[in-house]
């Protein structure tokens, strides 16, 4: 009995989720549209990078310095050049990594309601890592203006 009311539960929730990724407008079964996605975020122009093109998040980075500023797990053997580590580059979570990861399944039939959620949903997530990364930068600022007097 135990066995069988387990073995319901995982298929109801994998039908549950199946029917969600069905519902949420973006085909997660489907190869990913693109490896690398820029956009404007709040004055920033910034850019999302699949470097091995799995549909996942590698790496962010800023378009105008070129430094990388967020990056899943750990940072990548190879930067690819051109590129440098921004000062207070931070680890993305899981579920930071999930939303930033969902921009490279946009395609031209992507709804604008779809992308406008991808869009916010990112915001949201940059904006609250914000005041660390102030901090961090503040820090740094101090340092290096102690090193000079």
């Amino acid at each position: 009995m135990a066995i069988l009311s387990t073995s319901f539960r995982v298929t109801v929730l994998f039908s549950a989720a199946l029917a969600l990724n069905g519902c949420s407008g973006i085909n997660f079964a489907n190869p990913p549209a693109n490896s690398l996605y820029c956009d404007n975020f709040l004055i920033y122009e910034m850019c999302a990078r699949d470097s091995n093109r799995d549909g996942i998040v590698d790496y962010t980075y800023f378009q105008d310095s070129k430094e990388i500023f967020m990056y899943r797990e750990r940072l990548p053997r190879r930067i690819p050049s051109g590129l440098g580590v921004h000062r207070c580059a931070r680890v993305m979570d899981e579920d930071l990594v999930a939303t930033t990861s969902r921009v490279f399944y946009i395609e031209e039939s992507t709804s604008l309601l779809e992308k406008t959620d991808i869009r916010g949903a990112m915001m949201i997530k940059y904006i609250a890592q914000l005041p660390e990364v102030t901090a961090c930068n503040m820090r740094a600022d101090a340092a290096l203006e102690d090193e000079d007097s």
